[in-house]
């Protein structure tokens, strides 16, 4: 009996399951429409090299010369990796690279994302005051783009160097700004593009929203900084706590030497090993989420 209405508890909630992820994949399909003369062959490879470009702009940090050094730097931490693999961990070869391979394109993709954003918040804030002085000296839209793309400096600046030209030359903006939201896919750009693009359209003054947008900017970076200062202690502690297992492990080399032995060669300890490690990664993944719901 208690068989029966365990497959029968089991078998409601998985019609449940499906009944709720069909109407989730409907509500999905009718807030996204799908432009019908596109195929979805065509948009996924579309997608696909959007992504990879925008990738590519990560590993170059934006400027071509980057690259050799880049690739250079890329191929002494594969040979590092691979050493401490053959003396210690003993993966086989080819799964090696292949976890490498995938870890190192999702660094790539998350150093980037994060260096961008530090980037953007240091000196988007500097754009609001360009845009607002040039506005105030009675200068025009293009004119205030090409200001800051002369007076900042860095990835942003060469961004604004490239919104200008392609404008000014006389590509479309909508194409032009949802290139570059590509590459900083952020709510103030996002309101940004949106203002620049309805003043180019339509006209209008822009001073009064742009200032607008500069005090919610600054609100928001004040709002930021008050939830790193409130996580700090529990992310610092995260750290110091994900360290104990790795230094462990190099202290049992040389204090215990059997059992590290033990972990490094035999197939069962190496179960052991990679049971840790598994266990460990995937704990700091649950915290680094959870900070992100947080913040």
């Amino acid at each position: 009996m208690n068989y029966y209405l365990y497959y029968a508890v089991l078998t409601i909630g998985g019609l449940l399951f499906i009944y709720t992820l069909s109407s989730w994949f409907s509500t999905k399909r009718k807030i996204n429409e799908y432009d019908t003369s596109v195929s979805r062959t065509t948009s996924f490879f579309k997608s696909l090299k959007s992504k990879v470009s925008l990738w590519y702009y990560h590993f170059t940090k934006g400027d071509k010369k980057n690259l050799i050094r880049n690739i250079a730097i890329s191929c002494f931490i594969l040979f590092a990796f691979f050493v401490i693999n053959v003396a210690y961990i003993h993966i086989d070869r080819l799964v090696f690279c292949l976890i490498f391979l995938v870890g190192f394109v999702l660094f790539i993709w998350k150093l980037g994302q994060y260096r961008n954003k530090k980037t953007f918040n240091a000196m988007f804030p500097e754009v609001i005051q360009i845009l607002n002085a040039a506005a105030t000296s009675g200068a025009g839209l293009l004119q205030a783009l090409e200001r800051c793309g002369k007076d900042l400096t860095g990835q942003l600046g060469e961004e604004f160097k490239s919104i200008h030209k392609r404008i000014a030359i006389g590509e479309d903006p909508v194409s032009v700004f949802e290139d570059s939201y590509d590459r900083y896919p952020y709510k103030e750009f996002y309101f940004f593009i949106t203002i620049v693009r309805t003043n180019l359209s339509k006209g209008g003054q822009i001073r009064e929203v742009i200032s607008r947008l500069g005090r919610v900017i600054a609100d928001s970076n004040k709002m930021e900084k008050k939830k790193k200062a409130m996580t700090s202690e529990a992310r610092m502690s995260a750290i110091i706590v994900a360290c104990f297992p790795v230094g462990f492990f190099f202290f049992m080399q040389f204090a215990m030497p059997e059992n590290f032995d033990f972990l490094i060669n035999d197939p069962t300890g190496r179960y052991v090993l990679y049971y840790v490690f598994g266990s460990e990664l995937f704990g700091m993944g649950i915290i680094w989420w959870l900070m992100r719901k947080s913040t």
